[in-house]
């Protein structure tokens, strides 16, 4: 018997990595806005049950991704809050405590922690949009809109952490 592509490919461990939908995405969102379903659904005009199957599916393939992200960046997990799009470990490669955000706007974004001089990085600006973008998606106040991109990333991380356990 010949085994197909798939079977191949389930046979030596490839997991079949699928990014929720953009309206589970957006249902996933209203959720961790902290919205009811019953909210949601008649917002949105759709049924409680319609929302709730979305929202699974959603925290589901988010879980996937962020496991996955962290298998290929050789990052062991400790800490993982689908309904967060956020996961914490450590990765082996760079001796460092690691993050993993995935957020509507930014996807899925991989985060060291080190003390950078950010003054002479070459991504300041990018790093920094996307920090503000997370606290902004996460309804998290920034105490010091003018911090350094590496004091955004550590509170951010802290508050993360302590909404996840």
């Amino acid at each position: 018997m010949v085994m197909g592509f798939d079977g191949l490919l389930t046979k030596f461990g490839y997991k079949r990595l699928v990014y929720p939908t953009k309206t589970q995405v957006e249902l996933w969102f209203l959720k961790r806005c902290k919205h009811s379903g019953t909210k949601i659904a008649k917002h949105k005009e759709v049924t409680p049950a319609f929302v709730s199957k979305a929202v699974k599916e959603a925290n589901k393939r988010i879980t996937t991704i962020l496991q996955e992200t962290a298998r290929s960046n050789k990052i062991t997990l400790d800490l993982l809050s689908s309904e967060l799009g956020f996961a914490r470990g450590f990765s082996r490669m760079f001796n460092l405590k690691s993050y993993i955000t995935f957020s509507p706007e930014n996807s899925v974004q991989v985060w060291y922690d080190h003390k950078g001089d950010c003054a002479t990085c070459e991504d300041y600006d990018g790093c920094r949009k996307h920090l503000i973008q997370e606290y902004k998606e996460r309804n998290i106040p920034i105490k010091n809109p003018l911090q350094r991109p590496t004091d955004l990333g550590e509170h951010l991380f802290k508050t993360l952490e302590e909404m996840a356990k």
